[in-house]
This record gives C-alpha cells, sequence and structure tokens, in this order.
C-alpha cells in the first residue's frame, strides 16, 4: 500500500508536524469560541421566546425588542378571542426597571447587595411557557409573596434554596423553587411568579388602576387544525393598529434581527469569527511554505523527471487537507469542552450542534485550501536548473 507524498511530506519531522497540527488546532479553537459567543448571544435572547406555549404572538406596535416596556391593553386579548380558530389567548408580564433583588450574597463589610432581575409574571394554572417547575409549584405560586428563581442566575443573586426568604423591590418574598432559563443581554437573572404577586410586588402608578390591564406580551393557542398565517391575517384585520401580530418564529426572528444589527455585539463577534479565519490561513501558510522550503529540492527533481504541476499541486493541497482534518479534531474536542466552562459560569447557552460543527469544519478546509492556493505559487515557480 502506497503512502501518499503529502502524508510523508508532513510527518517526516514529528516535532514539526505537532507543532502543525497544535497552530491549526488553535485556529479551530478560535473559530469556535466566536461562533459559540455568536450563536449564544443569539440563544439567549430568544431563550424566553422559545419557551412561550403559543402559536401567535401579539405586543405593542412599538416593542421592536422583548424588553423594550411598552404594553397594550389587556382588552385586546380578549378581542383576539373572538376570532375564528382562537382557542386561547394568555398574558405575560415583565418587569425589568423597578425589580431589584436583594442578593443571599453579601459585599466585603456585610452589605447586601441589590441587583435589578427580570421578572416573569403569569397565571401559573395556564400553560403560558414551557418550564415544567412552574406546573410542579403552581399551588405554591398561588400563595401570597412567593417566587421561582432561575438556577442560571448570575452569581451575583446568590443562591437561594426553597425556603430562602429575601426581599424584592423592598417587599418581602419567599422562593418556593427553582427553574432553568438562563441569562441574555438584559437580564442576568430571572424570577417568575403569579399575576397576582406580580401586581403587589409591581402595582400601577395610579392607585385606581390594575396593573394587569397592561400586558407585556400576548400568546395566542389556535384550534387544533386552524392556519397560523391565516389567523395571523384575521387577528390583524379584527385588532386596532396599536398591536402588532406575529408567529412564534416571526418573533424570534426580530428579536434576533435586533440584536445583530442594531447593537454592536453581532457584529463584534462576526468580526471575531473572521479573524479567526485569517489567523488560520496565515498560520497554515507558514506551515505549508516552511514545508516547501525544506523539500524545494525534491519538489524540483520531480519536475526534472517529468512530472507536471498537477501532481505538485496535488500533493501541496493534499497537505492542506491533511492539517484541516487532524487539526479540527482536537480543536472540536477542546471546543466542547470550553463551552461547558463558559455556559457554566456565564448562564449562555453554548450550544454545539452537528451543524455549528460542521460549519466549522467547512471554514476550516476553506482556510486551509486558501492557503495552499497561496503556498503553491512556491513550487509551481521552482526551477531545476536554479536548484541544481
Amino acid at each position: 500500500m502506497k503512502v501518499p507524498l503529502a502524508w510523508l511530506n508532513l510527518t517526516h519531522d514529528k516535532r514539526r508536524f505537532l507543532v502543525a497540527v497544535a497552530g491549526i488546532t488553535f485556529a479551530v479553537l478560535l473559530m469556535f469560541m466566536e461562533l459559540g459567543f455568536w450563536n449564544g448571544m443569539l440563544d439567549s435572547v430568544v431563550g424566553l421566546i422559545n419557551r412561550f406555549n403559543a402559536d401567535l404572538v401579539i405586543v405593542n406596535k412599538l416593542k421592536y425588542a422583548l424588553y423594550v416596556n411598552e404594553t397594550f391593553t389587556r382588552h385586546r386579548l380578549e378581542q383576539a378571542g373572538a376570532v375564528e380558530g382562537v382557542a386561547h389567548t394568555y398574558p405575560l408580564y415583565m418587569e425589568f426597571a423597578r425589580s431589584l433583588w436583594r442578593s443571599t450574597r453579601h459585599r466585603g463589610r456585610g452589605e447586601p447587595i441589590n441587583n435589578p432581575i427580570r421578572v416573569i409574571g403569569y397565571d401559573p394554572l395556564t400553560p403560558v411557557l414551557d418550564i415544567p417547575a412552574v406546573q410542579e409549584h403552581a399551588s405554591e405560586l398561588l400563595l401570597p409573596d412567593t417566587a421561582l428563581i432561575d438556577v442560571r442566575s448570575k452569581a451575583q443573586y446568590g443562591s437561594p434554596e426553597p425556603g430562602t426568604t429575601t426581599e424584592l423591590s423592598q417587599r418581602t418574598v419567599r422562593v418556593v423553587g427553582n427553574f432553568t432559563l438562563g441569562t441574555d443581554f438584559t437580564a442576568d437573572g430571572n424570577l417568575i411568579m403569579s399575576d397576582g404577586n406580580f401586581a403587589h410586588f409591581f402595582p400601577a402608578a395610579s392607585p385606581r388602576t390594575n396593573p394587569l390591564d397592561q400586558v407585556q406580551v400576548g400568546l395566542v393557542r389556535l384550534r387544533g387544525g386552524a392556519d397560523p398565517v391565516r389567523v395571523q391575517q384575521q387577528l390583524r384585520d379584527a385588532l386596532p393598529d396599536d398591536v402588532e401580530v406575529f408567529t412564534k418564529q416571526e418573533f424570534a426572528d426580530q428579536e434576533m434581527h435586533f440584536w445583530q444589527t442594531s447593537s454592536p455585539i453581532g457584529f463584534i463577534f462576526g468580526l471575531g469569527l473572521a479573524m479567526g479565519f485569517v489567523v488560520g490561513v496565515v498560520i497554515c501558510y507558514q506551515i505549508l511554505s516552511a514545508d516547501i522550503g525544506d523539500h524545494l529540492s525534491e519538489y524540483a527533481t520531480l519536475k526534472a523527471i517529468g512530472y507536471g504541476n498537477r501532481f505538485l499541486t496535488r500533493v501541496v493541497m493534499g497537505e492542506a487537507l491533511w492539517l484541516a482534518l487532524l487539526g479540527f479534531l482536537p480543536g472540536y474536542i477542546l471546543g466542547r469542552v470550553l463551552y461547558d466552562l463558559v455556559e457554566n459560569g456565564t448562564g449562555m447557552p453554548m450550544r454545539l450542534t452537528w451543524n455549528r460543527a460542521a460549519l466549522v469544519l467547512g471554514l476550516t478546509v476553506a482556510m486551509c485550501l486558501t492557503s495552499g492556493v497561496i503556498a503553491i505559487r512556491k513550487v509551481q515557480a521552482a526551477d531545476p536548473a536554479e536548484v541544481f
């Protein structure tokens, strides 16, 4: 069995070979991490939306992102419920500005820490969110001054166990359980409570106004067999123009589009991914160029005995492919390890799916082949007469 010349050229010097693979692995890992942060950002900002147990979503027309404090009257949900094809409508309440959580951790002098936390309120007896812990603790959430806390909330909120009593917006609150959601760029922690408790903790500015009359997000469940697109259009026709109706996916897409285009975060991670690719091209080119320089006389000899540029091109491009494959595997393994560390340390969802791994593999192959195309000119220009 013949051993490919490209493999022999790469491995004849074991130390250089290992250094070369390590260099490609570094570039692969850099791309994995930048892609992970990019997708982690997008996954985190739609984490709550993905838990909506809804077919359609109703929001204030001015609400261009989930964190924007624009509400609409609950009467719109009553109107929506009368539209053909609608089975149920549910109000969802959220508070970002007035919700201050007194952490179970303390500063160095023993002073308590107050941190803003996202509070989500709804009737725990209704299937508003796909979070099993809410159904499990529904009866406890109906008790006064109770809440569930997200176990993926950042460390500054402490580690309150069920039964812990602390303060939320200067009112006593008791933790009755935990749930899992995750943080994003607007919320470092999450609480879930009943709509009744939500109204108690965050009353309306006017004492005669019911705070539950103003809804942040309206969730719409359709009857079996109903066409979501058709019902969506019917709702748009039936409701005043102060609200907008989205499918669940459209609402998630709007959220991701906002963070990709209206904030520098998406640009930064995208630039980081591009820089990782460029760094990889440079590293791979240096490796191939050094290897070609070491074997230039052998390449010239091959040309002298009749081998053409096509054969030599296959050899160099073969080396580039070997480097891509050998550098990708350890980069993938290290990427999985670091993804777990980042997710556990920050709460950001770092999911290394097969599609994302395939994307990095494709970028790695393209990176190394690009380097090979640049380096091959050195081989093609080799003149046997000059070498010897």
